[in-house]
C-alpha cells in the first residue's frame, strides 16, 4: 500500500471524523477549563491553584497546535477548523454561561 493511497483515505476520512474530533475537544476544552477553575483537585492554597492553571494552560496548548499540527499535515480541512473552533469557542461559551447564571 502505496502512502499516497493511505494520505488520500485519510482526506476522505475527513467528512466522517471532523464530528468527533469536535466532540472530542469540546469534552477536553471543558476539562480544561474545570481544572483551570480549580474544580479538579480542590486547590487549597494559592501556590496550588496557580499551578493546576499552569498544568491547564501547558496542556491546552499542546493540545492546540498538536492537532493544528497533525490536522494541517494530513490535509484534514474540516477536522482542522472543527479543532480550532471547539477549543477556542468551549472556554468562551462556558464562561459566558456561567456569568449569566451568576
Amino acid at each position: 500500500m502505496s502512502v499516497v493511497r493511505v494520505w488520500k483515505g485519510v482526506r476522505r476520512a475527513d467528512r466522517s471524523v471532523a464530528p468527533f474530533v469536535v466532540a472530542g475537544n469540546v469534552l477536553v476544552g471543558g476539562v480544561l477549563l474545570w481544572l483551570a477553575i480549580g474544580g479538579i483537585g480542590n486547590p487549597a492554597t494559592r501556590e496550588e491553584e496557580n499551578a493546576a492553571q499552569d498544568l491547564a494552560l501547558r496542556i491546552f496548548g499542546c493540545w492546540l497546535l498538536g492537532g493544528v499540527a497533525l490536522f494541517a499535515v494530513l490535509g484534514m480541512v474540516r477536522s482542522l477548523l472543527g479543532h480550532l473552533a471547539a477549543l477556542l469557542l468551549t472556554p468562551l461559551v462556558v464562561t459566558v454561561a456561567l456569568m449569566a447564571l451568576a
